[in-house]
């Protein structure tokens, strides 16, 4: 068994925790133990993976900062062979622990951000990132989940030396064509079987552009009244006054959805027929590929490794062009249906080729053997010398 300790910056239900979460349920139980470290709050999230029988120990160091050393007793216990940290605080942690304990363990760092936008973040937020950069050379592994973003932290003094890139992949097995599901999803929000339906999938945050994508169907709405949007993700529903009043500002009331977190993803992806992102910046939206293995076209903004994950079988606009993307959803809309279920169905198979989840795994579990056997060797070389 090779013990493999996971620290995360949070669990919170971003892409990277979630994904994490969805990695944790697929790794073969008769190769690998695992335990998992959360450095923020407890979540929802946090208890699913418990109910895989994984212990999960978070600390909210923001509250309790001591509570840093409680981890380190957690490690020291757990003694792992492999420490992957998730999101850059994570990474870095995993880096200094490694330091104390007894196997001084390889380190992974996973790195899901892309920067197109890092500028513009506060002045501590970029002197932190080059902190990390100059930090980067310390882990056995720079885990990159998209070649845009391997590439851009280059700029940022990240040495890549020991890089490699593992894109997101989609459970092709929880996301499939579900016609039926997304038949009940349209009624329970009372959205016309017939209507044309544009969905986004992601958590509020500035970067998604969730003001730019409503202000797209604001200029689509006007050509084509009768179109309906889902929005779907963490603090995107009522309480969201931002939201809320930029819906009504556009008069879209009747036409915008929103439903918040929700468990139900597979079924909702399914009511939409076109899936899109409007973000200013990305790594490798797992969204996109969800939808696409539900044979849902995507438009999305030209971003991240968003062309790579769409190719042929959808479109991508320049960011920050709300005109653009509505031209683009327009396009779609008015396509002839024989051609556009052409571009679902070969959404799909592009998934089942290229984006599956079960290849992110294979690869991961790989990592984590070569690593571990890259340690004994050294250590039996370093005990016979």
């Amino acid at each position: 068994m090779i013990k493999v300790a996971h620290i995360s910056t949070g669990l919170e239900t971003g892409g990277a925790e979630v994904q994490l979460q969805r990695l944790l349920t697929a790794f073969d139980k008769n190769k690998f133990e695992m335990m998992v470290i959360g450095l923020d709050r407890d979540t929802y999230l946090a208890d699913r993976i418990r109910e895989l029988g994984i212990p999960v120990h978070t600390l909210d160091l923001k509250k309790k900062p001591r509570a840093i050393f409680t981890a380190f007793k957690l490690l020291k216990e757990f003694n792992p062979d492999v420490i992957q940290g998730t999101l850059y605080e994570g990474g870095v942690a995993g880096t200094v622990f490694k330091r104390f304990l007894p196997k001084k363990p390889p380190v992974i760092w996973t790195i899901h951000d892309g920067l197109e936008n890092y500028r513009k973040e506060p002045l501590r937020k970029q002197i932190q990132l080059r902190l990390w950069g100059l930090m980067s050379g310390s882990p056995e592994c720079l885990m990159y989940v998209s070649h845009l973003s391997c590439e851009q932290h280059l700029a940022w003094g990240f040495n890549n030396q020991k890089a490699l890139v593992i894109p997101n992949g989609v459970d092709t097995k929880r996301f499939q064509p579900n016609p039926a599901a997304g038949k009940v999803i349209r009624k329970e929000l009372n959205i016309p079987q017939d209507a044309f339906v544009i969905g986004i999938t992601a958590r509020f945050h500035p970067v998604k552009n969730h003001v730019g994508f409503i202000n797209s169907a604001a200029i689509l709405a006007k050509s084509h009244p009768d179109t309906h949007f889902i929005m779907v993700g963490t603090n995107i529903d009522d309480n969201n006054q931002e939201l809320v009043e930029l819906i009504k500002y556009h008069g879209l009331q009747d036409n915008i959805h929103m439903l918040g977190n929700r468990e139900d993803i597979p079924d909702i992806v399914n009511a939409y027929d076109l899936a899109t992102l409007t973000s200013f910046g990305e790594a490798f939206p797992l969204t996109l590929g969800e939808a696409m293995a539900a044979s849902v076209p995507c438009v999305a903004t030209n971003v991240g490794d968003n062309d790579f994950i769409i190719k042929d079988t959808g479109r991508v606009v320049p960011a920050a062009d709300d005109a653009a993307m509505a031209n683009a959803w327009r396009e779609m809309l008015e396509m002839d249906k024989h051609k556009f279920k052409k571009l679902g169905d070969a959404a799909l198979q592009r998934v089942l080729r290229k984006l599956a989840f079960k290849q992110q795994v294979k690869q991961h579990e790989d990592l984590y053997e070569t690593l571990h056997l890259h340690k004994q060797q050294t250590a039996n070389s370093a005990k016979h010398a």
